[in-house]
């Protein structure tokens, strides 16, 4: 159970930290040496790795999440 909570922690925080990029890179347009779009606002921000970052934590912590409420005792 402790480890299914730490999964649950892990994805809160990943899904509240990207969620936050991605609101601020959506907020703010930009051009970045001519792209466009969603990838040239993630550039632009500098946000792409702290997205990229807190993807990858909620990732882990949906897999933890899954892992633990799958497991055979």
């Amino acid at each position: 159970m402790k480890r299914f909570l730490f999964g649950m922690l892990l994805a809160v925080i990943g899904l509240a930290f990207s969620s936050f990029c991605f609101a601020w890179a959506v907020i703010h347009p930009w051009n970045y040496n001519g792209i466009d779009g969603l990838l040239g606002s993630f550039l632009g921000t500098g946000t792409l790795p702290p997205f990229l970052a807190g993807t990858a934590i909620l990732l882990v912590g949906v897999l933890i999440c899954g892992l633990e409420a799958y497991h055979r005792k």
